[in-house]
């Protein structure tokens, strides 16, 4: 995962709006005085996602191209989806997790294709929380997938972690904190399985990126009976936060976040990657929030979920890890699909 690059326009991101993205970060003088109440934050922003096959091998009969798009969530809303193509498309939806994309299948295709999808996100807290994660019961984020193992060495590693808690929240925020805790985040991506979230390997490499240490952390939470989920999307900004936020720009790679379930309270989310990374640049206030909360500009977008994707129509090769880039087979054999993301912030205040 790589930070984002410069854009061109930019706004002064001050301590006080750096604040408002982590409420309680910056507290108010002791004036005797209740301070007023914000209003909830909006971040509005338009992207502009480009799919590319460049190289399609002579003689293929059929390419298809899959293209993640958003959904509507608790956290955010989607307005103007605009695909621009010369190809047919359908907009199509998997069954495990409800992802969305663009579908498109091509007879005969020439040596190239490409896509354009454009799209505005309003992303704000959650306001409630549901039983269903976008029709997804909670039971169904129980159970281990290919890489995440559940119980065995995860269950007791678990059990030693939570001693001898029996609130569903206290459990979780102790598997928080020893995440935070005892994984470092791989800024050289040294890591041999850099983001493939292989549990296994994780635990005993105790290094990775957001993938990895979520993947970490849901292993644990699953194996004692609290359903969670890797959420995957993209920030537009890196971290630690600089003077300035460019408002528009090109974005590098992905970022993820993790929701779990607590009964008689839903979903709620988390961020202890980035709470391990805001604790190397020496601001615990913001990685101490990242437990129930997130920052609306390092989850600008949330575009999937889950892993063991069979997308739709099925791919014929395998489930994919993760669905957050562009996917493509030319003839049933997977084939090399580049993308692009730019983004520009329409408006980021207050409602």
């Amino acid at each position: 995962m790589k930070r984002n690059t410069i854009g061109k326009a930019i706004t002064v991101l001050s301590l006080a709006a750096l604040g408002s993205l982590v409420p309680g970060l910056l507290r108010p003088a002791a004036t005797g005085k209740k301070p007023p109440e914000r209003s909830p934050r909006i971040l509005k922003t338009q992207f502009s996602y480009t799919a590319e096959v460049s190289e399609i091998p002579a003689g293929i009969n059929v390419l298809d191209v899959w293209l993640p798009i958003p959904s509507d969530t608790a956290m955010q809303k989607i307005t103007g989806l605009k695909v621009d193509s010369s190809q047919p498309y359908r907009i199509t939806q998997e069954k495990k997790h409800g992802n969305r994309m663009v579908y498109f299948r091509i007879e005969n295709p020439k040596k190239s294709f490409s896509s354009v999808v454009t799209f505005t996100i309003e992303r704000f807290k959650p306001e409630n929380s549901s039983e269903n994660h976008n029709g997804v019961h909670p039971e169904g984020y129980l159970k281990a997938d290919s890489r995440v193992p559940v119980g065995g060495r995860f269950l007791s590693l678990a059990q030693e972690i939570i001693k001898d808690k029996t609130d569903p929240m206290e459990k979780m925020r102790a598997i928080f904190d020893n995440t935070v805790a005892t994984m470092q985040y791989d800024y050289n991506k040294e890591s041999p399985r850099l983001g493939e979230g292989d549990v296994a390997f994780v635990c005993d490499y105790r290094k990775g990126n957001c993938s990895d240490l979520h993947s970490y952390l849901i292993s644990l939470a699953r194996s004692v009976g609290i359903p969670a989920f890797l959420e995957y999307g993209f920030p537009i900004v890196g971290i630690p936060f600089s003077d300035t936020i460019p408002t528009e720009g090109k974005i590098a790679g992905y970022h993820c976040w993790t929701w779990f379930y607590i009964s008689g309270k839903g979903w709620i989310p988390l961020d202890a990657s980035d709470s391990r990374r805001w604790l190397d640049a020496k601001k615990a206030d913001i990685a101490e929030k990242l437990f129930g909360d997130l920052v609306l500009e390092r989850t600008a977008v949330a575009f999937s979920k889950g892993r063991d994707i069979i997308l739709e129509p099925p791919q014929k090769n395998a489930p994919l890890n993760y669905f957050i880039y562009p996917y493509a087979e030319a003839d049933g054999k997977s084939v090399k699909a580049s993308w692009e993301l730019s983004y520009k912030i329409l408006s980021n205040g207050k409602h």
